[in-house]
């Protein structure tokens, strides 16, 4: 993998080029965070927790009909009166579901549980109540299940360990520092190949496609009332 010279060779394999991108972009997000708090000298712990639905794009099965549990810490550091910045871990439940439709002659069953550490880094705007947020995130694979009309799957094709996303969100405030967020997540690398092998620059393989509901509390200061 390594040369003698100390530099990665043209053999080396994709997915830890890959890798070795997703690791820096993790340690890049983390320094620029901990650097902004640090200037401002100002943050607020947060707590969430909540429901996800997704499905995985490539799969061909659509809809989000595979629910899970999504929740985790946050710490949020303001750069102004109406932007913030917010650095979260989180454990979010992705993956796909398809229970058939015998009426119509579909007698599949198919369910995919993918577990994740998934560790976002957002840019807020606020705006009275309300606040919006997009940015990246790499989600870490810590588990997986994946059946086929009952039959266990899981391993036969293997999921990649790690996924870059991109993430949007919007959060109201019940009272105080009680909100709700929602938040959608799309795969920006694939998750796994397609089971046809074929890849495009546009469509390399599976995706996920997440929908998250969550009740978010911050302690210290608080959201607008």
């Amino acid at each position: 993998m390594w040369n003698d010279s100390g530099f990665i060779s043209n053999h080396a394999p994709i997915h830890y080029l890959c890798k070795m991108k997703l690791y820096r972009f993790i340690l890049f997000a983390f320094i620029f965070f901990s650097l902004s708090l640090s200037a401002q000298q100002r943050f607020v712990a947060g707590l969430k927790a909540g429901v996800s639905t997704s499905q995985v794009a490539g799969d061909t099965y659509s809809g989000y009909n595979k629910a899970g549990f999504a929740g985790g810490a946050s710490v949020t550091g303001n750069f102004s009166e109406k932007w913030t910045g917010q650095f979260e871990i989180m454990y979010i439940q992705k993956g796909s579901q398809h229970n058939g439709n015998p009426d119509k002659g579909d007698y599949n069953y198919y369910f995919l549980k993918l577990n994740y550490i998934e560790v976002p880094l957002l840019l807020q705007y606020h705006q009275g109540k309300f606040t919006y947020e997009a940015g990246p995130g790499i989600g870490f694979l810590i588990g997986e299940q994946e059946f086929f009309n009952f039959q266990d799957l899981t391993g036969l094709n293997p999921f990649n360990k790690t996924e870059l996303a991109v993430n949007l969100g919007i959060n109201y405030t019940i009272y105080k520092n009680l909100g709700i967020s929602w938040r959608f997540s799309h795969s920006l690398t694939a998750i796994r190949p397609h089971a046809s092998g074929a890849s495009r620059w546009y469509n390399p393989g599976q995706m996920n496609n997440l929908l998250a509901f969550t009740l978010t509390y911050r302690f210290g200061g608080s959201n607008a009332e």
